[in-house]
């Protein structure tokens, strides 16, 4: 494995989905019953996958209620998930000049694969990315969709970074044996874990992970 690569989380990091996911959540407690949650509220419940946001949008909920709110859930977003979503400003140039300094990108992502890509697709960042894993089978802090991505790449875990926003990116990137970039801009949770560099704006990348 001589190439080194950049993983990228999505949500938070690469685009800022948070009105989209909130209108599909609140779609999903819509369905069964119950009332809207502020979009403070739900972003607090992203990170972990659709399948942990449904449960913590019904904590009382039962096996029928929460598949009924799934699907409430997957046919909002299906129809809704490009409305407000976009790319944090910067990201397009930070993308572009990783890749002018001969990095290989890829996105980990815990959002369904077919979400990951229509967005990625919709937004003009599908062609800065050379492979995505959805959270389909498996999802961060589970290493192995970064794993994946980077034999698929040829890349070096140990000339390679997982970026992202929230502390399953930190766990899956550590075990994957990669370095690992937080983002502050993003909204997730960093659980108190330490990292080897942290980037204030997307510009900050390319700067960062030239400096290794």
């Amino acid at each position: 494995m001589t190439a080194r690569a950049v993983v990228l989380d999505l949500d938070g990091t690469l685009i800022d989905s948070r009105q989209d996911i909130a209108a599909a959540a609140n779609a999903a407690r819509g369905a069964v019953g119950l009332a809207p949650l502020d979009l403070v509220t739900v972003v607090g419940f992203v990170g972990d996958g659709a399948h942990k946001l449904i449960e913590r949008l019904t904590p009382a909920g039962g096996a029928a209620l929460r598949t009924a709110a799934m699907a409430a859930f997957t046919a909002h977003y299906c129809d809704h998930c490009c409305d407000h979503t976009r790319p944090y400003a910067g990201i397009p140039q930070a993308l572009t000049a990783l890749r002018a300094a001969g990095w290989r990108l890829a996105v980990a992502t815990n959002k369904p694969e077919a979400f990951a890509r229509t967005i990625l697709d919709h937004l003009g960042l599908i062609p800065l990315i050379d492979a995505i894993r959805g959270g389909d089978r498996v999802r961060k802090p589970d290493p192995a969709p970064v794993i994946e991505l980077l034999h698929q790449l040829g890349a070096s875990p140990a000339a390679s970074w997982m970026v992202g926003d929230h502390h399953t990116d930190i766990l899956a990137g550590r075990g994957a044996g990669c370095r690992v970039a937080w983002c502050d801009w993003g909204f997730g949770d960093r659980g108190g874990l330490a990292v080897d560099a942290s980037a204030g704006i997307p510009a900050d990348l390319p700067r960062i992970l030239a400096a290794d």
